[in-house]
């Protein structure tokens, strides 16, 4: 696996997201700024792809995950 792309994952994980999936990740709040920084920091950023989600089905995961109501 391409080392950019891990230290990216590595710090994702740090940081309290959510793995849905094999590579998609979930977060409550607004972040696409820090990600990009990120991204561009670890020399990855042709390795992310960033979505806005209203509504996800099954979220009663996520937000116990979070912590949310």
């Amino acid at each position: 696996m391409n080392s950019a792309r891990e230290a990216l994952r590595k710090k994702i994980k740090e940081l309290g997201f959510y793995q849905f999936q094999g590579s998609v990740w979930f977060y409550p709040y607004p972040c696409e700024d820090e990600l990009l920084a990120m991204a561009e920091f670890f020399k990855a950023s042709e390795y992310i792809e960033i979505m806005t989600v209203e509504r996800v089905l099954h979220e009663k995961e996520l937000k116990k995950y979070f912590k949310l109501k």
